[in-house]
């Protein structure tokens, strides 16, 4: 008995340990910033539209209103609605009227920044990436295979939403990062510790989110 709550303890101590090293290492991150060569990659910068798409698919990051769909379709309709006769695809979930639903008030805000609505579709049942990329093969055919499409996403989501969605099949593939802009203007002093080191924590928290979500999709096959 006595060795086994000596062990316990041992055990409890070394996880005390580990969880104080990864809150320095958590701190030091915020300060200094995360590292950029990893961050560029999950970004996809390498993976940037290169050519006319035939179709841009905006993966919905939340409900109408939030901030990472606005911000999507913001990005989208700016890249989007100069090109001719290409067709959007607006992904979320809807449990039922989806005219009623978020994925309805995404096509709106599309129709409202200039893109006509008999160029919009809508995929309503994927409730990951890698069901979207399922539905949305399905919803196009495979003769869109082949053809340039454009995947609107935001944060680290762009790398692992591409890849999900050449393991279904199609083969040319970009990823199009909406990503939120800063103020133009001067804020003042310490600028970095009043908003760049609490950016940085809750941004670490996004890659590591973003990185099990990785290994998890390559374990399954699914990138």
């Amino acid at each position: 008995m006595a060795e086994t709550v000596s062990r316990f303890a041992r055990t409890l101590r070394r996880l005390i340990w580990l969880a104080a090293l990864l809150f320095v290492l958590q701190v030091i991150g915020a300060i200094v910033g995360l590292p950029r060569p990893l961050c560029d990659w999950l970004l996809a910068k390498d993976l940037q539209p290169n050519e006319t798409p035939r179709t841009i698919v905006v993966l919905g990051g939340g409900g109408v209103p939030s901030q990472s769909t606005l911000i999507r379709l913001y990005y989208a309709a700016e890249f989007g609605r100069s090109l001719t006769g290409a067709t959007f695809l607006v992904s979320l979930p809807a449990d039922e009227k989806p005219d009623e639903a978020s994925v309805g008030r995404m096509r709106d805000e599309l129709v409202m920044r200039g893109i006509p609505a008999s160029q919009i579709r809508m995929e309503t049942r994927g409730t990951s990436t890698r069901h979207q990329a399922v539905n949305i093969r399905s919803l196009l055919g495979d003769e869109a295979r082949q053809q340039p499409l454009v995947v609107v996403t935001s944060g680290f989501h762009v790398r692992r939403a591409v890849l999900a969605f050449r393991a279904v099949g199609f083969t040319n593939v970009r990823g199009l990062h909406a990503g939120g802009v800063d103020v133009e203007a001067d804020l003042g002093w310490f600028t970095g510790l009043r908003y760049g080191v609490w950016n940085n924590w809750a941004k670490e928290a996004e890659l590591m989110r973003e990185l099990f979500a990785m290994v998890v999709y390559k374990v399954s096959g699914w990138i």
